[in-house]
């Protein structure tokens, strides 16, 4: 069975005659006439009363026709389903993005790319540096949003990968204050060996937070007098324990302004030692889907204001 003797069949019960339905299907007329004939050598009875200059179909033909249209529905419907999801994939775009960035910088960035784009679907993948890192090198999101500082990560930092800063922001040194309004930490960061031990607040190895940290930290403090009282792959954790009193922690300036404005935090060392970092978008410059490359236009737009 092929589905063109069903489709043939269709056009020919349409038709006055075989010379009509094969031009309708634009084949010669004894390729259509050899394909009805097949058509009917399949159902093993003659479908077709032939005339002179009518064709018209036997009672065999008329079932067969009701049959071959309710195929043809099933078949066409089928399809069409199966494309759907297809069709839905090709106008969405997936991130992955650090927690805190998801929530901070992307609805920002996210609104001024689309109003350049027709619409499209977008679907965030919340996950650590390591992760999203694997995701884009095997083709699972189109973009990784992260915070990124020198040393750069060599795994997408090369020919392969392109990326724009989108952003920046910086970590400072926070802690609750030492009494309501006052503007003394509780927590202030030990700068020598006799200093008393601090209760600390640390990022989780996967976070690029906890990795940018982790490189300047030597340069700012005494590392030996932070005791690790809490850890956590999310900023907002840490953000809140802080607030609490527990411990000193760095964190992104965007996360605390407020706190810093209201006294609610304040800072545990002078701003001239805030670690600043740019926030990047990378894309896989092989791999890149035609809407992620469309949508790579507005990010280079959105990242020259």
């Amino acid at each position: 069975m092929d589905i063109k003797w069903l489709e043939d069949f269709v056009a020919l019960s349409k038709a006055r005659n075989l010379f009509q339905a094969a031009e309708a299907r634009n084949v010669t007329h004894p390729a259509f006439g050899r394909r009805i004939k097949a058509l009917e050598d399949w159902a093993g009875v003659p479908l077709v009363e032939r005339g002179h200059q009518v064709t018209s179909l036997n009672a065999a033909g008329r079932s067969m026709l009701a049959a071959a249209i309710d195929v043809l529905d099933i078949l066409r419907e089928t399809r069409q389903g199966l494309q759907k999801p297809e069709l839905e994939r090709s106008r969405r775009i997936v991130i992955a993005s650090g927690k805190t960035l998801a929530h901070s910088m992307l609805p920002e960035l996210m609104a001024s790319v689309q109003r350049g784009v027709p619409p499209f679907q977008l679907k965030v993948i919340t996950t650590t540096l390591n992760y999203g890192i694997d995701m884009l090198a095997d083709g699972e999101v189109d973009f990784l949003l992260c915070h990124a500082h020198e040393p750069l990560y060599a795994q997408i930092d090369n020919p392969n990968y392109r990326c724009r800063r989108v952003g920046a922001d910086k970590l400072v040194a926070v802690s609750a204050p030492l009494a309501p309004g006052g503007r003394h930490p509780r927590h202030a960061v030990p700068k020598l060996a006799s200093d008393p031990a601090v209760p600390f607040l640390a990022y989780a190895d996967s976070m690029s937070l906890g990795r940018i940290l982790r490189d300047r930290l030597r340069g700012l403090c005494v590392t030996a007098q932070l005791q690790t009282l809490y850890e956590s792959d999310l900023a907002d954790a840490l953000h809140a324990m802080a607030r609490q009193g527990f411990g000193l922690a760095w964190l992104p300036h965007t996360l605390v302004e407020s706190d810093l404005r209201a006294g609610t935090l304040v800072r545990a060392d002078s701003a001239r030692n805030d670690i600043h970092m740019e926030i990047r978008l990378y894309q896989s410059v092989d791999h890149a889907k035609p809407l992620a490359r469309q949508v790579w236009s507005r990010i280079e737009a959105y990242a020259a204001r």
